[in-house]
């Protein structure tokens, strides 16, 4: 009795170590049992409920690096319709069609080929009649009129001072009856000129010219202004012709300015 009244709390400390160390032993073995039936429940559950892979579609995204890895270029130029955007033109059956202006078809392939001079020619030929007054003959080509029956040759007479409607008879030099020369006013563009008998005098006024266009090989000769050409069906009209260049005009109003073309 004596011994446990002096070692009481050791054997008191020695018992609460051994129930703890217990305790503890047997949580020890607990827990590996419980963690042991989660593993089992686990692998019972995911055994029991297994359900084939879905594959997953990769389509548009490949589809889409495949268009990334070969980007869309984008025309500034030649056929891009926002930048250059095509003529649209009447056709002489009043079909509405686009003009593809490039290489040999439209206004671009035409070729001017040569422009002539296109002259009033007066030529001082004979006096007219006895006298008081006298009169004064003319012969008169008109190559520059826009109507051919304007451009038939023409005798006119006029006695001095007078006028017909292209000229005045202004001064008439020598003796009347068989004038060396006479002076003549012009009424289109003015000027004076002094014709000799016999001998004409010309003045250019207008000019025609020779083309060829190149979509259906054809030559399109003498024309003039005012005139209408069809290119590949498509009627234009020609505005203007000068020594060095022509200018047609669309339907639509735009016009195309056509140079000569340099000798070979």
């Amino acid at each position: 009795m004596q011994f446990l009244k002096k070692h009481y709390d050791k054997i008191v400390l020695v018992v609460v170590l051994l129930t703890v160390a217990a305790v503890s032993l047997l949580l020890t073995v607990r827990a590996g049992d419980e963690r042991q039936k989660l593993a089992d429940q686990l692998q019972q559950k995911v055994a029991g409920n297994q359900k084939a892979f879905k594959s997953v579609d990769l389509a548009a995204s490949s589809l889409a690096l495949e268009h990334l890895s070969s980007p869309m270029m984008v025309m500034l130029a030649g056929e891009h319709k926002t930048f250059n955007p095509n003529t649209w033109i009447r056709t002489t059956s009043g079909t509405i069609i686009p003009v593809k202006e490039t290489g040999n078809k439209g206004p671009r392939g035409l070729t001017l080929i040569a422009t002539r001079p296109l002259a009033l020619s007066i030529t001082f030929s004979a006096v007219a009649g006895t006298g008081d007054p006298y009169r004064y003959q003319f012969n008169v080509l008109r190559d520059h009129e826009k109507q051919a029956s304007k451009r038939r040759p023409l005798t006119v007479s006029l006695s001095e001072g007078s006028k017909n409607e292209l000229f005045v008879l202004r001064e008439v030099h020598g003796p009347k009856d068989n004038p060396t020369e006479v002076v003549i006013e012009l009424l289109e563009g003015g000027g004076r000129a002094t014709l000799i008998r016999d001998k004409p005098f010309t003045k250019g006024l207008a000019f025609a010219a020779d083309l060829l266009y190149e979509a259906e090989n054809k030559p399109i000769n003498g024309k003039r202004a005012e005139e209408t050409i069809l290119l590949s069906s498509v009627a234009y009209k020609i505005v203007a012709i000068d020594k060095d260049a022509l200018i047609i005009q669309a339907s639509n109003k735009v016009r195309t300015t056509i140079k000569l073309a340099a000798a070979p």
